[in-house]
């Protein structure tokens, strides 16, 4: 009886072990890492329970993520879903396998941001227009009188070209993307060089969306970096880096984002075109970083 006794007593010790054990392999800790909506489904169409800031702690419900969503209960318990990429996930206590990085690889050496933002360097690298130089763009690109319509291709031209460019990238939708010039046209790109275009998306792999639906998605969500930045943000960056190269000549023609992000230094045409195409991502944070220069 005694012996039958103890032996009731181990089994209740290892059952109660396992779940101890058991239960600390699933409470992952995760912190935020960018500004990202809370939100009740696991989808950027649900609704928002509240925005989360850095550097607050979560825990994870549940281990593993569910379509980019990791499932996350707050300090003061509310719970939702957040997008992976804007949290960063704790290794687990128990040796299970670790989880998949949340934040996606940079886009390559010198580059702030996710390779899925950037064209393919062998495939676009950026031409110039060889018409615009240093020594006249107080004539072109800096003259108020001067467009952007006086050097833009017909679509009899970009079309065939968004097509071939649209098949080897492998995109499908050409809703979701513009063909945009890498080396922007207001900065002296070249008009119609394929090696200078390329259809860059309005959302991301995770987020497909139109033009419509992502200016949409930007004016109710002005605090979230929960879709990575695209189409429209390199606009942006687009005229800035043209009010850089325009400054300090006289009477010149400044963008309409020069109010909100006024230019403060003045940069060479050639030292724009390089920003645009080597990393506009690193711009557009600097824009965000109290109107940094891009210099």
């Amino acid at each position: 009886m005694v012996r039958r006794f103890s032996g009731l007593l181990w089994i209740v010790w290892v059952a109660l072990i396992v779940c101890l054990f058991g239960s600390t392999a699933f409470a992952q800790d995760a912190t935020v890492t960018r500004n990202v909506n809370l939100r009740s489904e696991p989808t950027s169409a649900s609704s928002s329970v509240r925005l989360l800031s850095p550097p607050e702690k979560l825990t994870l419900v549940e281990a593993e993520a569910s379509s980019g969503y990791y499932h996350v209960k707050t300090e003061d318990g509310a719970e939702g879903w957040v997008w992976g990429r804007n949290i960063h996930v704790a290794s687990v206590v128990a040796p299970t396998p670790s989880p998949a990085p949340a934040t996606p690889p940079e886009g390559g050496p010198g580059k702030a941001g996710p390779a899925e933002i950037y064209p393919d360097s062998v495939r676009t690298p950026g031409a110039p227009n060889l018409d615009i130089t240093q020594a006249n763009i107080a004539d072109n690109i800096c003259n108020k009188d001067w467009s952007t319509a006086s050097v833009r291709p017909p679509t009899s031209v970009t079309g065939p070209i968004k097509t071939d460019t649209m098949t080897e990238y492998g995109f499908t939708d050409p809703t979701h993307y513009e063909l945009d010039h890498l080396e922007s046209l207001q900065v002296g790109g070249c008009p119609d060089c394929k090696t200078n275009l390329w259809p860059e998306a309005y959302g991301d792999v995770a987020h497909p969306m139109t033009q419509s639906q992502r200016a949409k998605w930007n004016h109710n969500n002005p605090a979230s970096s929960e879709v990575l930045p695209g189409a429209l943000e390199k606009d942006k960056v687009e005229n800035h880096v043209h009010d850089e190269i325009c400054f300090g000549i006289p009477s010149a023609k400044m963008s309409s984002m020069s109010k909100k992000y006024p230019p403060t230094v003045s940069i060479t045409l050639e030292r724009g075109q390089q920003i645009l195409a080597k990393d506009w991502y690193g711009c557009y944070l600097n824009m965000l970083q109290g109107n940094k220069p891009c210099e």
